[in-house]
């Protein structure tokens, strides 16, 4: 994706590079669609890989493939989880799948720091999103999956920047092809920074799936290695540490 551009038409790989927040919804009249002004509040977030889509923010998860050519995105109908929800997010579910399929005009606007992605139906319906880098594009390089537990407890530890830090206590855990647990160490170390996307519950004890990037150009008092939470395994509110 080029560093300035005016209004054109997006590549491919400036769809992936960015989740797409939706930031507004219109008919072929120009009015609010009014069964996606819950998405905006919600934050639904359209994402790109290099041939799936995914659309989270509403009830439930939706997604499918694609195919992108000549400005033209063309979206079979998305599949989808199958939890219940309040009326109007399942009301959200259903006018996304309806207006995020079939052939949609693609139009990229803004800039590398804050582009604006537009897709225009053949009934008139505009659907406009502003792009949140990715981790991949943030951080430059490509994220390593792990599984992290996190301790019910926080632990003071010798943060180099902050006194009287209190560190999140984690381990490394493993498991084997069939999704089996392998024994987890006996030692938890100090982690001296956050996992983004977690927020971290007192007396909780919490196994995670991250990705952990190596971040290709830190600022100088930023770690050379950051976390982000992929998905909670496993959470155990006894208070215990196992």
């Amino acid at each position: 994706m080029p560093a300035s551009v005016a209004t054109s038409s997006a590549s491919q790989s400036s769809l992936t590079a960015y989740h797409w927040r939706l930031a507004s919804a219109t008919d072929a009249s120009g009015k609010s669609i009014a069964a996606l002004q819950k998405g905006i509040e919600h934050q639904v977030r359209l994402s790109f890989t290099d041939d799936a889509l995914n659309i989270r923010g509403g009830c439930n998860a939706q997604f499918g493939g694609y195919t992108y050519k000549n400005g033209v995105l063309s979206v079979a109908n998305l599949a989808s989880t199958m939890k219940a929800c309040e009326q109007s997010l399942m009301q959200l579910d259903a006018e996304l799948g309806q207006r995020l399929k079939g052939d949609l005009r693609v139009t990229l606007s803004g800039d590398k720091a804050e582009p604006a992605l537009e897709l225009a139906a053949e009934d008139g319906t505009v659907l406009k999103f502003v792009g949140e880098p990715t981790p991949e594009t943030l951080y430059g390089s490509t994220g390593q999956i792990m599984f992290l537990e996190v301790a019910a407890k926080r632990a003071e530890c010798n943060h180099p920047m902050i006194p009287h830090y209190q560190c999140l206590m984690v381990r490394e855990r493993k498991f084997n092809e069939a999704g089996i647990a392998q024994p987890a160490p006996d030692k938890w170390s100090p982690l001296y920074q956050s996992i983004e996307g977690f927020e971290h519950q007192d007396g909780v004890r919490t196994v995670l799936r991250v990705k952990r990037y190596d971040w290709k150009n830190p600022p100088a008092d930023a770690p050379s290695k950051v976390y982000v939470l992929d998905m909670v395994v496993e959470q155990d509110t006894s208070g215990k540490n196992r």
